[in-house]
């Protein structure tokens, strides 16, 4: 399976989804498309396995990013409301650091959000769902926290964290599209988008704009691994014996 992961996730990154087909990913690595099926039952099983571990290293980065954000609070006394509204911007920022720094593994995971709803189906809907819900949650988790501190005025945590999702997605996608227009928008206009949104949920602009100075002078996201070594560490793929051990190999076998 970890050879199979590696081998698509090259695929895809060097043409996008449509250069990702069982043949092609057969080839390169010199087996027969029936070697594949007897680990992924198709190629949108593939997709959403490399989906599901895109997902996963966003979120430990985004981990990463909050566990040395809390040591810097710490070492710095800061206090509570500045370590929540901080934790906030520093989700936007790992999410925003992920996309520059492995832009095709980033469209990997995003490909299908600025789909409408209506021509999308339901089954890759929901898929989507699953592989960013958890990161949604955290982030809610953090939004209700800052009002809990008084930080932020009332609102549904949940229906913010959509918003602060949406907006940051769009912001990254819109800024592909104008720098390739020829406009050169300012370097922190997402975090700039960022404070904007959450200045509007209550926050003290004045403070919001110290703290997120603070941020700036000393980034609080470093990437550590790349999503290639997520395949090569994760325990899921341990036991990797397949199902049908024994079972042809012919070029032509397809599964039944």
């Amino acid at each position: 399976m970890r050879e199979i992961l590696q081998a698509a996730l090259a695929l895809a990154c060097e043409g996008g989804l449509d250069n990702l087909t069982l043949h092609r990913l057969a080839g390169r690595m010199g087996r027969s498309v029936a070697a594949v099926y007897r680990y992924f039952p198709s190629r949108e099983a593939v997709i959403a396995e490399l989906q599901r571990l895109i997902a996963t290293h966003i979120r430990l980065i985004t981990e990463d990013a909050q566990a040395d954000l809390s040591k810097r609070a710490d070492r710095e006394n800061w206090d509570a409301q500045d370590r929540s509204l901080a934790a906030i911007i520093t989700s936007g920022l790992a999410y925003e650091t992920f996309a520059r720094h492995a832009p095709h593994e980033f469209g990997l995971a995003t490909r299908y959000l600025s789909i409408p709803d209506y021509v999308l189906p339901e089954r890759d809907a929901t898929h989507i769902f699953e592989v960013t819900g958890n990161s949604l949650d955290l982030l809610a988790g953090l939004i209700e926290r800052a009002t809990q501190q008084g930080c932020l005025s009332e609102g549904n945590p949940r229906d913010r964290a959509v918003m602060f999702w949406a907006a940051l997605q769009g912001s990254i996608d819109t800024l592909k599209i104008v720098r390739r227009g020829g406009w050169t928008p300012a370097p922190s206009l997402t975090r700039d988008m960022m404070v904007n949104l959450i200045t509007g949920w209550g926050a003290n602009a004045h403070a919001l704009a110290k703290l997120t100075n603070k941020l700036v002078n000393e980034p609080p996201v470093t990437i550590r691994r790349e999503v290639c070594d997520l395949i090569t560490e994760s325990g899921a793929y341990a036991d990797d014996t397949p199902e049908h051990e024994g079972e042809s190999e012919h070029e032509g076998e397809q599964k039944p």
